[in-house]
């Protein structure tokens, strides 16, 4: 007898297999964050998919990281010529941060891109934001998809998943790091903290593998990487932290082995 939560697993492994075979190269976009791509089972953000950032708190970065991204995607979007350049944050609680996004739309501004559009929903209800994010995720003139939703049954998830799909948008989704032993349809899960070190307008973040339906168990390796975000000019960091726990090499080391350190 198969229980449904093996089923449940068993349905995303299939799904996940049919959808990625239809998948071109070019519905890959890279984050601009080169380690975070390696981290990635395709080797960037594949449009139409759904990305989960988990997180133990309020200051891990993940919001920024992930509002990065976003940018990197509507900006793809209008490099490529096509109208998907808007990015929806749905914000009930009031945790969207906007001089976190700004260094990335004031890089496209002076590089003479057309600078993403930038939609904020404030729902009163829980209700009202699943709805919202349903609605966001469906418009195809939407390149991604901020939020912060709290607990997501499985069905609202797989409508998101489904609407993503159907429109190329990119669904990311800030969590609690708790939420890695739900049931997903996301095709990946990071889970984000902060790192020391830095100066003044950057942030060093350590990113690890924390799931996905794309893997089977067996692979599911404990891998991280570090990534820096500089804020003020909206771009990836380019020396590392200088905390005695990360030397400024290892980014270079990173690089060179092309593989994920191990989790400390």
């Amino acid at each position: 007898m198969v229980t449904g939560g093996l089923l449940e697993k068993v349905l995303q492994s299939a799904d996940f297999a049919g959808f990625s075979a239809g998948w071109h190269e070019a519905d890959v976009v890279p984050t601009g964050f080169a380690p975070l791509d390696r981290l990635l089972p395709a080797g960037g953000v594949r449009r139409g998919s759904l990305v989960e950032w988990l997180s133990s708190g309020e200051a891990s970065g993940a919001t920024a990281l992930a509002a990065a991204v976003a940018c990197r995607l509507a900006g793809d979007a209008d490099h490529a010529g096509d109208s998907s350049s808007t990015i929806v944050v749905v914000d009930r609680k009031g945790r969207f941060y906007p001089p976190a996004v700004l260094g990335w739309l004031e890089r496209a501004r002076v590089a003479g891109r057309p600078v993403p559009r930038l939609v904020v929903a404030r729902p009163a209800h829980e209700a009202d934001e699943v709805w919202a994010i349903d609605q966001a995720l469906r418009c195809h003139g939407v390149a991604a998809v901020v939020a912060w939703p709290a607990g997501i049954h499985s069905t609202a998830m797989r409508r998101w998943q489904l609407a993503a799909r159907a429109s190329l948008a990119v669904g990311m989704f800030m969590r609690p790091l708790a939420a890695q032993r739900e049931p997903s349809w996301a095709e990946a899960r990071v889970a984000v903290s902060a790192r020391p070190g830095g100066s003044a307008g950057v942030r060093w973040l350590r990113l690890s593998l924390a799931g996905g339906p794309w893997a089977g168990e067996s692979q599911m390796q404990e891998r991280s990487v570090d990534v820096g975000l500089d804020l003020a000019r909206g771009c990836a960091a380019t020396s590392g932290p200088t905390s005695p726990a990360q030397p400024s090499s290892a980014p270079r080391i990173l690089e060179r082995e092309r593989m994920a350190c191990r989790a400390s």
